[in-house]
């Protein structure tokens, strides 16, 4: 198993490594690659081997204990002298039931081996209702393991999509600045050749400096945007990774919202992990009840006795125990009210969920649409505001406008275009984040 572990890991990391040589890093790559670096999915998955193992513990109660025992013990207290000599088979009925001998033995030695089977045959409920919340517990570790996968994720997908994103914006930035530059050289040109004035050249210089400043922002965006990506998936800031170019996400069909806030109550896993622990909680309150009932348990032992180390002489027991706890200082009361305290809070905290998980369908299912309509008005105000620049350029070369109408229409289209890719950057991460919301989003299979 560890085999198979670390040859995956070493072939994932070596596609990923290779990818900006041979090719682009897609967003599956960058999933699986996430999925086994980040460490905050490692520490869940440790938390369910945790809660494994303490299921193992609360099974083994039902298991007999054995368990060895070697002491000496040296007393001149008449009581230990005599039993000495009684569990050693030393005694001598014409010199130890003497009045001297029994009131002043003087000090004995005494070798006990012991080795003792206790096995539980009633404990009131509370071995099986340790088992049951442990069991509980288990599951609901298993459910938040699942969903911290889900929200790896989520956000190594919407990391992603703002990366390409912001690289795309890099390239809108660098088409205005082509333009900039491209009207300066006009301006200058025309300048020199008498045929505008020395003001128009200046605008076209201020309006290069705004969108070369505009650009750098862009840059610097990307260079970030790059970085959280990496930092999403687990990888070392210095790496380098390559993206393939933005594309516009493809609008997925929406069920209505009630249908999707019903599958995301049924879906959820941390809903299903925070029931658990009210079944867990009603497992603790049989637990607890089992203080105020009887313990019984059946004890078989095997003990050696000797003056000096040794199993010179033997003898074995078997006995029941019946015990019942009479009066602990209240402690198994308080114990109980905990117990009950802590699901009446584990259910509260149900009910929260409940509503925060509704109000995240919600509020994805609406950015949804949001992001549907912006989207479709922002591609027929990239096509308008195109179609603009080419009229206004048109006319400022026939001399009927002047440069800043060129420079308006041109930052108007910068600004389409802009509003278009964020538009469909929200559509894409809100898509996710319904899915996440759902509880049904998944990695790559």
């Amino acid at each position: 198993m560890r085999m198979r572990l670390a040859l995956s890991l070493l072939l994932t990391a070596c596609s990923l490594r290779a990818a900006p040589a041979q090719g682009l890093v897609t967003i599956d790559q960058a999933v699986r690659y996430g999925l086994q670096h980040n460490l905050v999915l490692r520490e869940s998955g440790e938390q369910l081997r945790t809660a494994r193992a303490r299921l193992g513990v609360a099974k083994s109660g039902r298991f007999p204990q054995l368990n060895a025992r070697y002491f000496v013990q040296r007393s001149n207290n008449p009581l230990d002298a005599f039993a000495s000599k009684l569990n050693t088979r030393s005694v001598d009925p014409a010199t130890d039931f003497t009045a001297s001998a029994l009131n002043d033995p003087g000090a004995s030695t005494l070798n006990a081996t012991e080795i003792a089977v206790q096995l539980p045959i009633y404990t009131g409920g509370k071995l099986s209702a340790a088992i049951r919340g442990a069991r509980y517990h288990e599951q609901a570790a298993g459910f938040d393991l699942d969903r911290v996968r889900q929200q790896t994720v989520f956000q190594i997908m919407r990391a992603y999509y703002a990366a390409q994103a912001a690289i795309h914006g890099r390239q809108i930035a660098a088409d205005a600045v082509a333009a900039a530059r491209g009207h300066v050289e006009t301006t200058r040109r025309l300048v020199r050749e008498g045929r505008i004035v020395v003001s128009d050249r200046m605008t076209a210089e201020l309006n290069l400096a705004a969108v070369e400043g505009a650009n750098e922002k862009a840059v610097n965006r990307a260079r970030l945007a790059l970085d959280q990506l990496k930092l999403a998936m687990g990888m070392p800031v210095n790496d380098h990774i390559a993206l393939p170019p933005w594309q516009e996400p493809d609008v997925q069909p929406l069920e209505p919202l009630p249908v999707l806030e019903q599958q995301a109550l049924t879906a959820r896993t941390d809903l299903a992990a925070a029931r658990s622990m009210i079944s867990a909680g009603n497992a603790n309150i049989d637990e607890a009840h089992a203080a105020f009932k009887p313990q019984v348990s059946l004890v078989a032992s095997s003990d050696w006795y000797s003056r000096h180390f040794g199993f010179t002489t033997s003898s074995q027991s078997v006995m029941g125990v019946v015990s019942v706890n009479l009066f602990s200082g209240n402690r198994d009361t308080h114990e109980l009210a905990a117990a009950r305290d802590q699901k009446a809070e584990s259910e509260l905290r149900v009910m929260d969920l409940e509503q925060v998980i509704l109000n995240q369908v919600r509020a994805a299912y609406y950015g949804v649409k949001e992001a549907i309509a912006r989207r479709k008005i922002a591609a027929a105000n990239v096509a308008r505001a195109r179609e603009t620049v080419r009229l206004v350029k048109q006319r400022y070369g026939e001399g009927r406008t002047i440069l800043l109408d060129v420079l308006d229409a041109e930052q108007l289209l910068v600004a389409a275009r802009n509003e278009k890719l964020a538009s469909s950057l929200e559509l894409a991460t809100n898509q996710a984040a319904l899915g996440l919301s759902e509880g049904t989003l998944s990695g790559p299979q």
